[in-house]
């Protein structure tokens, strides 16, 4: 009788906890239900590696939208920003990007360095959307879903295609 009542329980168990996964998943962002971006308020996209440091960033001058690409110098134990590359884009056109790359599921994400591997891209994403909501992510050499296919947007925004 005990190993009956063992036996229906880890049953029981099993299948809660496959309910309950399955459940969380039609809300997150691998689930039916994706996660949109509706506004952006900010944004910036840093990357550092063994030659240096480049950033995106989304700037608001006057009544236009710019991207932004800047290199980090480092002089005098500061870190300058100097632009590279800047074009005016148009924020639902960030936003589709955003969306098509899923930035929204990057929240939270903390890519480690992957073992045996000597040197990397480092990463760090921020962004401010949908009135306010914080995203987060960064990682070495290790990186979210849609990452290099957003990366690449961006460059094709500077280069005006």
């Amino acid at each position: 009788m005990k190993s009956f009542i063992a036996t229906y329980c880890k049953a029981l168990l099993r299948v809660t906890v496959l309910t309950v996964t399955a459940l969380f998943g039609l809300c997150s962002c691998t689930g039916n239900y994706k996660k949109t971006v509706t506004s952006v308020e900010e944004m910036t996209l840093t990357l550092r590696g063994m030659r240096g440091g480049f950033v995106y960033k989304l700037e608001q001058m006057d009544d236009k939208t710019k991207l932004c690409y800047y290199r980090e110098v480092y002089s005098n134990s500061e870190t300058d920003l100097e632009l590279l590359r800047s074009a005016d884009c148009d924020r639902q056109g960030i936003i589709a990007i955003m969306n098509e790359c899923a930035v929204m599921c990057w929240d939270g994400f903390h890519g480690k360095h992957p073992k045996n591997v000597q040197d990397g891209i480092m990463f760090t994403f921020k962004a401010a959307v949908n009135g306010g909501n914080e995203l987060y992510a960064d990682g070495s050499a290790n990186f979210p879903k849609g990452y290099r296919e957003f990366v690449e947007a961006l460059n094709k925004m500077l280069e005006g295609k």
